[in-house]
């Protein structure tokens, strides 16, 4: 069956992001939320053409406990597809690991 939508969620906890002080954790987590956004809207508009993808990436300023990258993969009817998200969260996983393990967005206190 053919995937007609696919849906991301995440959520940043800004306050995890740095063990160590000099950090501007607000901006930080904004740039990170666009990355991780265009990361997933790239892979996933390069492997399914034409298919609705809906990619939230929620920011909460505080430390807690994390929760994991969330992926719902619906077909024509409207019905989930769990093992295509399984492999699609696979995916994601590997490719925000990468592209974000240089901290290019952190933001550096002056």
């Amino acid at each position: 069956m053919a995937i007609s939508k696919i849906e991301i969620s995440d959520m940043i906890l800004a306050g995890n992001l740095f063990d160590e002080d000099g950090y501007d954790a607000g901006k930080s987590a904004e740039n990170l939320a666009e990355l991780k956004g265009n990361i997933i809207i790239d892979h996933l508009e390069g492997l399914y053409p034409g298919v609705e993808i809906c990619a939230d990436i929620a920011i909460q300023m505080e430390a807690g406990r994390p929760r994991p990258l969330e992926v719902l993969v619906y077909n024509e009817q409207n019905e989930k597809n769990q093992q295509e998200a399984n492999a699609i969260l696979k995916q994601l996983s590997e490719k925000i690991a990468e592209g974000t393990a240089d901290y290019s967005w952190a933001v550096k206190l002056a």
